[in-house]
Order: C-alpha cells, then sequence, then structure tokens
C-alpha cells in the first residue's frame, strides 16, 4: 500500500547480452539514471545478484536486465550467483557476497522461509539489500521491487468470468508451494474470481515445480481423475505449466478448454496467437535494471523508495499478441 508505483513506458528494443535475443525494457524511465560512471569515478562498485532459478528462460531475462543497465556505467562490476533452485544455496551465496564487502546486493528469492532471515541478517550487517519480484516475510531491506500479483490474477479472473459466461469450472494448477508467487497468484486469483464470479467453481490439482514436464504429469492425472472430467477452463501460474498442460489436453482429445495463465516471452505470446492460450497476464522478468539502479541510489547517497510496484499491463489476447510480441523479452 506504501509502494510508489510506476507504470510500463516500453523502450526501444535492444538486444540482451545473455540471451541474445531481442527485447524491451518496460521500465526504463523508472529511477532515471544517466549513462557513465557513477558515484566516484575513480571508485570500482561491485553489486552481487543472486537469482533464485537457473535453467529457466525467464532467470536468464531478467540477467539481461541488470547487464544491460550494468554496461551503461563502467566502474560497475555484477558478480552473478545462481541457486540452482537451492534455497540453502542462495543462503550460502548471500554469505560469500557479504564477506566480500560488496556494495550492494541484489536478490530475486527462491522461498519465503529460508531467505527472510539472509536478508534480515544482511542488511543488519550495513549491506544494501535491493529484492525483486518475489517477496520475504520481512521489511528490512533497503529496497524491494514489486510486480502487481494481484492486478495480474484479477485480470485473469475477469477474463476466466467473461469466456465462461459467469458459470462453470476452472481447474487450476499451481508452481512450487511455499514460494510467494504460488501463494499469491492462487489467493489473488480464487478470491477475485469468488467476488466477481460466485458462479464459476475453482478445482485445485496438484502443484508443480513450475515446468512443463511437471505441467504435463499433473494435468495427466488430473485428467483422468473424476474432477477433471467436469472442467470448462484451465488457469496455470506459469505459462511453462501451461505447456504441460495443452500436451495432456491433446492426449485426451481435450483441447476445446481454453488455458489462462501468467508470465509472457516470445514464445508464450505466439502461443496465444496461435490458440494455446485464451489469455495470458505478462509478467516481466524485465525489471533487474530497475533494481540495480536502486541499488545505485542508494549507495550513491540519493533518495529512493523502499517499495516500489512496477504497475501491471493489461492481459495479452489475440487482439495485442502482435503489439506484444515485438516488446516481449526472449523466452
Amino acid at each position: 500500500k506504501d509502494a510508489k508505483k510506476f507504470p510500463p513506458v516500453p523502450g526501444s528494443v535492444v538486444r540482451g547480452p545473455t540471451s541474445g535475443g531481442t527485447l524491451s525494457l518496460p521500465y526504463f524511465l523508472s529511477l532515471p539514471l544517466d549513462e557513465g560512471p557513477i558515484g566516484d569515478p575513480d571508485k570500482t562498485y561491485t553489486f552481487c545478484f543472486s537469482q533464485a532459478l537457473t535453467g529457466s528462460t525467464w532467470a536468464v531475462a531478467q540477467k539481461d536486465s541488470v547487464a544491460l543497465e550494468a554496461a551503461r556505467h563502467p566502474n560497475i562490476k555484477v558478480l552473478y550467483y545462481n541457486t540452482n533452485n537451492d534455497p540453502l544455496k542462495q543462503v550460502q551465496d548471500l554469505d560469500t557476497c557479504m564477506s566480500q564487502k560488496v556494495d550492494g546486493v541484489l536478490v530475486w528469492p527462491h522461498s519465503v522461509e529460508p531467505l527472510t532471515p539472509q536478508i534480515e541478517k544482511m542488511q543488519k550487517a550495513g549491506t544494501v539489500v535491493v529484492g525483486m519480484e518475489r517477496t520475504v516475510a520481512t521489511r528490512n531491506y533497503d529496497t524491494w521491487i514489486y510486480l502487481d500479483n494481484a492486478k495480474a490474477t484479477a485480470n485473469l479472473a475477469d477474463a476466466v468470468c467473461k469466456k465462461l459466461n459467469g458459470k462453470g469450472v476452472v481447474a487450476e494448477t499451481d508452481g512450487a508451494i511455499g514460494s510467494s508467487p504460488q501463494i499469491l497468484r492462487r489467493e489473488g486469483f480464487v478470491s477475485a474470481l469468488k467476488k466477481k464470479c460466485p458462479g464459476v467453481k475453482v478445482e485445485f490439482t496438484a502443484p508443480t515445480d513450475y515446468t512443463r514436464g511437471q505441467g504435463y504429469k499433473v494435468a495427466l492425472d488430473f485428467l483422468q481423475s473424476d474432477k477433471g472430467k467436469n472442467i470448462d477452463a484451465w488457469y496455470t501460474q506459469y505459462t511453462e505449466i501451461g505447456f504441460g498442460v495443452e500436451r495432456a489436453l491433446k492426449d485426451n482429445n481435450r483441447t476445446d478448454i481454453p488455458q489462462f495463465s501468467i508470465v509472457d516471452g516470445k514464445v508464450a505470446v505466439k502461443a496465444v496467437q496461435d490458440g494455446t492460450f485464451y489469455a495470458v497476464a505478462p509478467w516481466s522478468p524485465v525489471h533487474g535494471d530497475v533494481a540495480l539502479r536502486a541499488a545505485i541510489y542508494q549507495v550513491t547517497g540519493k533518495q529512493v523508495p523502499k517499495n516500489i510496484l512496477l504497475k501491471q499491463p493489461p492481459v495479452i489476447t489475440k487482439e495485442n499478441a502482435d503489439k506484444w510480441l515485438k516488446l516481449t523479452w526472449p523466452g
């Protein structure tokens, strides 16, 4: 509620240094910073960037956005750490960052419980901490960059309600239990749907690890159960899960079921164009540049909001998919 809100204003299309694909920085006007050295031009400023996941196009695009901002400042060095999906390794990585006396830490946390005390520990030790997208259960940080789960899920609930004309059953497939996206995307969708469309019932499948393989397995098991025989739509918390669901639907001759999901990227937007997804709520990983600028503001004595909310764009449908495809990240 106390967050400073920044609207999406797409920048020029550029090439990501890690992915090699094209993308637009959607929040490039947030916390503006001139190109060139920061702070003391004779000093090298070092930042750690610790990411929650590995092997994900989302994580690669997030790294792209940090690297693009870092490249604008010749006296910045960024040390990249990837947890390989292990929250305990992320805790160890952050301890390593602290031992190196870095100027600031950017963190995309794996999960709430293990990372909350670590975030508090770093801030108490005087390390500048800037978090992004996923949340932890503390306010002991310097700045946090939030995306709007509540708005994204409300938009999808509205799209489901309209597609089903206010009545029916929607299956929901979660991501990793205990991660903040899983918690917020379930609560947000269910509560919004209850308010907008009490005539639409939600049936929950087993959770996944956010991958296509798990999406396929979970969907296959659900479709073969009694509950899976009478559904009218399907909501997944991540489009990668949705691609697995799509395969299961095809294997069961149920391609008439419209899918709704979260997270864009070129592959997902093309899937909206071809009808795999009826509607997708954008969820851009390309916000690491905002996080790095926030950390730069902190270490150079500039004022920066403690909480920043990057405002949610409208859902992607066939009507606007062509425009989105040009700007979205290479996922």
